[in-house]
């Protein structure tokens, strides 16, 4: 049964995993009210690098002292045909991802379709053992957070993240195409 989790608890969650943290991003674009001036500056063609970027750096520094610690950070991003701005934009910051030591990939939407991957909620696998799903509104706003712990719904998103990562191409082969 889903549990609600706080910011601060999702937060808590996001450093405490002991192996390994694996993101599915699925959303076509976010609608954060603390990126919006930032994602904004990107859309008018002067964005600030992540590094440089109170909200961003803090990640960035956390994946890299996960990483130092033996951990692996890995996401695989479902991306749109044509790429929507927001994910342009991440696309222009993979390399500081990257440089921190997450493991990124791409897979474009038609073939996640194809393959039946879930596109409804983006969620992360922690250690195989906890998946926290993230709920989003239409219109790209965080709606909720949810803690799963049951073991049928925890392995069903551990075969999604490994035909994910299967079909997926890095993001040093995507970027290059």
């Amino acid at each position: 049964m889903p549990v609600r989790v706080t910011d601060d608890e999702f937060g808590d969650l996001l450093r405490s995993f002991r192996r390994t943290a694996f993101y599915f991003e699925a959303q076509q674009t976010y609608a954060l009210g603390y990126e919006a001036s930032d994602f904004e500056r990107f859309r008018a063609g002067s964005p600030t690098p992540p590094p440089e970027i109170g909200w961003w750096r803090p990640w960035l520094d956390q994946v890299a002292t996960l990483t130092r610690q033996g951990k692996q950070v890995s996401r695989v991003r479902v991306i749109s045909e044509p790429p929507t701005d927001y994910q342009q934009w991440g696309l222009w910051a993979l390399s500081w991802h990257v440089r921190a030591g997450e493991q990124i990939s791409y897979i474009a939407r038609s073939t996640a379709i194809l393959d039946r991957l879930p596109l409804d909620c983006d969620w992360w696998l922690l250690d195989d053992e906890r998946v926290i799903l993230l709920h989003y509104t239409e219109e790209g706003q965080m709606d909720a957070k949810e803690l799963v712990i049951t073991s049928g719904i925890v392995a069903l998103h551990r075969e999604w993240r490994d035909l994910a990562v299967r079909i997926a191409t890095p993001a040093e082969e995507f970027a290059a195409a």
